[in-house]
């Protein structure tokens, strides 16, 4: 069930618009997730599983760089489901959506600034088992 579950996770975060269609969805998202009041490693997790999920889609050209990132981000979502399920969190899909909002504005569209995390710290999580 667990699997069943990160996998429909990770499947949505790859469906979430890449970008933010304005500051409203922003603002949304970033809304949800300090409504959640997310444990520190359950943010760490889910915002750096998001920010491998964009990578994936991002590398088109480099099939084997994509399935690093594409297994980082199951891996990653994998740990943080039972750490969000512990905070409360009931609807794991639209906070893997929000997450994927965040960083994308964060990552790619620099809409909001700083990234919530270093790319040291999601490989760092990602290398954990």
């Amino acid at each position: 069930m667990r699997i069943l579950r990160t996998a429909l996770i990770f499947s949505l975060a790859l469906a979430t618009p890449v970008f933010a269609d304005d500051a409203s969805d922003l603002a949304a998202a970033k809304a949800a997730i300090a409504a959640a009041k997310v444990s520190p490693e359950a943010d760490l997790l889910t915002w750096c599983g998001a920010a491998f999920t964009l990578l994936a889609a991002a590398e088109k050209d480099d099939a084997a760089k994509a399935k690093i990132a594409s297994d980082n981000a199951a891996a990653l979502f994998a740990k943080a489901e039972p750490l969000l399920t512990a905070d409360g969190v009931t609807d794991l899909t639209a906070m893997g959506g929000d997450y994927t909002t965040v960083a994308a504005a964060q990552l790619l569209t620099e809409t909001d600034k700083p990234p919530s995390h270093t790319q040291d710290d999601c490989v760092a999580a990602a290398a954990q088992k």
